[in-house]
């Protein structure tokens, strides 16, 4: 069997199953290993058939013909509304997307405690996480998404009464602000306030996280989630006398590069975390806090958990 062959079998399985024309490192990968027989052509299809992005692709053709999906993760089980991101909650089920969150949330969370979700988004985080947690604030300002994950909590009734929403904009003052989405529609998880006022930007309520642990009456929290897309260097330096005295452990995703100054935002994360025992990356390896001023970090987007629980 010949070299172009090999390549147009490799592209016939890439428009079967996967949906879309070969990239260059695939196409190369699977034509190498039938060239050197590695695989054969039975094989290649049940390697694409066992592949995440085939499974992902089934289960969001599955997800958009049914009102409302299952998700079935770990032990917990929740539903969330079809119309609406069904690929990314068949990458959810599938287990592509952020398994290392959820071992977070079964390892800190526990039943005699409640948690802040800031950045909830439609919701993934919020229903796996109060199923672990006493209860669950859950803080999402773009009108888009918190339509989105009111919906997808309404369809738990096993678990509504242990989740309270809300639209409001945590930042460093309270009174209207403006949340700006990096594309140009709102809902896709990256609006923020740290983004230049446009167009496309809606204007929200904002408070302060002080004045918003004493509307709720919040008195029991060990653990804070914060997805906030650059906001964090906004909202956490104003959390500091919270987290000084309450102490809970934050999983806290860094977006370096959506700052002017990305090393010099940086640097404000590690005043606070300095005041903590132990910092952890996404996968629960043990950092020396210094390493968050380390120069390569200004230009990616990274998780910690930072905690004095040691695990």
């Amino acid at each position: 069997m010949n070299e172009n062959t090999i390549k147009e079998i490799v592209r016939k399985c890439y428009l079967q199953y996967l949906n879309r024309e070969p990239d260059d490192a695939g196409l190369k990968h699977y034509v190498n290993l039938m060239k050197t027989n590695q695989i054969d052509e039975k094989a290649l299809i049940d390697t694409f058939k066992d592949s995440p992005e085939y499974k992902i692709n089934q289960l969001t053709l599955h997800y958009k013909q049914i009102p409302k999906i299952k998700i079935e993760k770990n032990d917990k089980i929740f539903f969330v509304d079809s119309s609406n991101n069904a690929s990314f909650w068949a990458q959810l089920q599938v287990g592509v997307w952020e398994p290392e969150t959820f071992k977070i949330f079964d390892i800190f969370l526990d039943k005699n405690h409640s948690y802040i979700d800031l950045g909830a988004w439609i919701g993934p985080t919020v229903l796996y996480g109060c199923q672990n947690a006493k209860f669950c604030y859950a803080v999402e300002p773009d009108p888009v998404a918190f339509k989105n994950l009111k919906n997808n909590i309404d369809l738990n009734d096993q678990l509504r009464y242990r989740i309270k929403l809300s639209d409001q904009c945590i930042t460093n003052f309270s009174g209207a602000t403006y949340l700006t989405p990096k594309n140009k529609e709102p809902g896709d998880s990256m609006s923020s306030i740290v983004f230049e006022k446009s167009s496309t930007s809606c204007k929200v309520e904002g408070i302060t996280f002080h004045q918003f642990i004493l509307d709720n009456s919040i008195k029991d929290c060990n653990f804070i989630k914060i997805d906030i897309e650059g906001g964090e260097f906004t909202v956490l330096p104003t959390m500091q006398e919270f987290l000084e005295k309450e102490k809970p452990t934050i999983h806290l995703s860094l977006h370096p590069p959506l700052m002017k100054n990305p090393h010099g935002s940086l640097k404000k994360i590690y005043k606070i975390i300095s005041k903590y025992n132990y910092v952890y990356d996404n996968k629960l390896k043990n950092l020396e806090k210094e390493f968050i001023l380390e120069t390569n970090n200004n230009d990616k987007f990274f998780d910690i958990v930072v905690t004095d629980k040691i695990i």
